[in-house]
């Protein structure tokens, strides 16, 4: 094993080495989960991104920074017509995590990571303070090939 802290200028042995040790490193952050979670996490996530805890694009950052200001809207302002409603925006999220399987892998359920609690959150979790209606009725998102996956301990 080499002892530069770059993983590109190291061998394959301290590759494998540095890895084990940055899941191992997520894990303890919460960043990368193994089983569900019993809360949701959306607002965690955008607080970490804006702080910088967790590495995200132009894009991201401001979809996080836009969910906490709005959260702070919600509280202080009265007319302002969106609520963030916890169980609403938890619930897919419980859904999927106990009834969907994944299509290939030996795996029993779905572990949604905080990314994913982040977006579904943010779906089903705003809405309008008086109808109780959603905010957002569509949403999209771009995603390289095989991100959503699980991933796997070494």
């Amino acid at each position: 094993m080499t002892t530069t802290s770059n993983p590109l200028e190291m061998d394959y042995a301290g590759i494998v080495e540095w890895a084990k040790s940055y899941i191992k490193n997520e894990k303890e952050q919460a960043h990368i989960l193994d089983n569900p979670s019993p809360v949701l996490l959306t607002t965690y996530y955008a607080q970490a991104v804006v702080e910088g805890s967790v590495m995200a694009s132009k894009w991201v950052k401001l979809a996080c920074e836009r969910h906490l200001k709005d959260l702070e809207k919600s509280k202080n302002d009265p007319d302002y017509p969106w609520a963030f409603d916890e169980e609403k925006a938890h619930r897919p999220i419980r859904f999927i995590e106990k009834k969907c399987k994944p299509s290939k892998g030996d795996y029993d359920h779905l572990v949604l990571q905080p990314w994913q609690h982040f977006f579904v959150g943010n779906i089903f979790g705003w809405v309008n303070r008086e109808t109780g209606y959603r905010r957002y009725r569509e949403a999209l998102v771009f995603l390289g090939r095989k991100n959503g996956k699980v991933i796997s301990p070494f």
